[in-house]
């Protein structure tokens, strides 16, 4: 399977919608925050992680074991290692200082044509009011820097926000829902990732018949098998009717 493609499914549009919304918004009249919410197996992961690595952004994951001091320091490493690589100073002390040092890095690195962007995926794991004060740094960040902070998470991503803190729900100017695969989704990626030619009646067959109709996760495992499969018999392209006469359907 080709590695390091985004395919380009209507989720990804998506993604990528918001993220120039986000980009080319008035940074004097709006804060940079939005959301990246969806049903889990939807890609909301793969996009995000492929984001950063294609337009120098902060990637991190949210743990559920995360602490508001925590979370700062891992915050911290991950701006660091995208902006100052090099600097190896400990990271420790209160953590409004280590605070403003995130300030301070994105500021230095904002300049007209680079507005940084933090991707903060996971973020179902600090939505409780014990973590409020982790999205209100990050609320704080949106309004003292010009980056722009996106939450990715799962489907009730907003109801939980806008239940813990009306005011943090309504900084946020941009919603990305990501949505169920459709077959020409799933064609596409049976297109575009496979080292083989899959069929497209059996990409459809696939995206149908999953456990989970519309499951990018999922239509991935399936393109892996059916890779397997095609190298065992020296097959350069499958179908569906192929498939179900070896699996004897």
């Amino acid at each position: 399977m080709k590695a390091h493609i985004l395919v380009e499914t209507k989720n990804v549009k998506r993604g990528l919608e918001c993220m120039q919304y986000l980009q080319s918004r008035p940074v004097a009249h709006q804060v940079g925050m939005a959301m990246i919410y969806g049903r889990p197996g939807l890609g909301k992961t793969q996009f995000s992680m492929r984001y950063a690595l294609q337009h120098n952004s902060v990637y991190m994951s949210a743990l559920k074991a995360s602490t508001p001091k925590s979370f700062t320091v891992e915050l911290l490493k991950a701006v660091r290692a995208l902006y100052e690589p090099e600097n190896n100073s400990p990271i420790s002390g209160h953590k409004a200082r280590l605070f403003r040092e995130i300030l301070d890095t994105l500021n230095r690195n904002t300049s007209k044509t680079h507005l940084p962007v933090m991707l903060i995926d996971e973020v179902d794991n600090i939505i409780h009011y014990p973590h409020e004060e982790i999205i209100g740094m990050l609320r704080d960040i949106a309004d003292n820097t010009v980056a722009s902070v996106v939450l990715i998470g799962m489907q009730d991503l907003r109801d939980k926000v806008a239940k813990l803190n009306s005011h943090y729900y309504n900084r946020f100017i941009y919603f990305a829902e990501f949505k169920p695969l459709d077959n020409a989704d799933a064609i596409l990626m049976c297109q575009q990732l496979p080292d083989i030619q899959i069929a497209q009646d059996l990409a459809r067959y696939t995206n149908e018949r999953s456990r989970a109709a519309g499951d990018a996760r999922k239509l991935i495992k399936a393109i892996r098998l059916y890779e397997d499969v095609a190298a065992k018999l020296q097959l350069k392209a499958l179908n569906l009717k192929q498939y179900q006469s070896i699996i004897g359907e």
